[in-house]
């Protein structure tokens, strides 16, 4: 004989007669079959609707989405770090580009261009520049700030749709390991983290 369980629907303790019943009656049966049923049909609306928004997402969507990811995995990496220009923990924190997407998209998404920053520094005081240089310097050292300003000479990127789909697997991948570990990470390893991060997503090979 099978032991007793609790109905799926109604939480009755019954004694079943077959090893993957989970309803004590006809009826518990047929209510529970609608619950799997209509929350079936939720699933493949969500999935559906996914679907169409994607066949419609232009590349400036996907790149958009993928600048998310860079600019999360950017704060993830400065985790519990001051705002690389102002060097307060004010605000609500962003990830702010040295070299805007405007002015030099073809380093949008290289880490090294993209540390953490208050958003009143990146927003309203046009990014900083010069408060986020001296903040390099202070941070990192003069040598990697000088790095920094160099990814200016960075050739253009030319992205596929398809390429940039890829990449964004990679970077949603990266965020959940960050964010997993937690981790709060000393100068040296933070620009070590950049590095690794950057070959992994495959777009800067070169390293500071």
């Amino acid at each position: 004989m099978l032991k007793q369980k609790s109905c799926k629907q109604c939480k009755t303790k019954f004694t079943p007669t077959k090893p993957f019943q989970q309803a004590c009656s006809p009826d518990c049966f047929y209510k529970l079959a609608m619950v799997k049923l209509e929350l079936k049909k939720k699933k493949d609306w969500v999935k559906e609707k996914a679907e169409r928004k994607e066949k419609i997402m232009t590349k400036s969507d996907w790149e958009k989405l993928f600048q998310i990811l860079i600019n999360h995995i950017a704060r993830l990496i400065d985790h519990n770090q001051p705002c690389i220009a102002t060097n307060t923990m004010n605000g609500k924190r962003n990830g702010g580009h040295r070299y805007s997407v405007a002015s030099n998209p073809s380093i949008r998404f290289n880490l090294h261009n993209v540390h953490i920053q208050s958003e009143h520094s990146n927003v309203w005081k046009g990014g900083d520049n010069d408060r986020y240089d001296e903040g390099l310097e202070r941070v990192y050292g003069l040598d990697y700030k000088d790095y920094v300003r160099s990814l200016n000479q960075t050739k253009p990127l030319h992205l596929t749709i398809e390429t940039i789909k890829e990449k964004i697997l990679i970077a949603k991948l990266i965020k959940k390991e960050l964010i997993e570990l937690g981790n709060t990470y000393d100068s040296a390893e933070r620009i070590q983290l950049r590095n690794d991060l950057n070959a992994r997503i495959g777009l800067y090979l070169e390293l500071f």
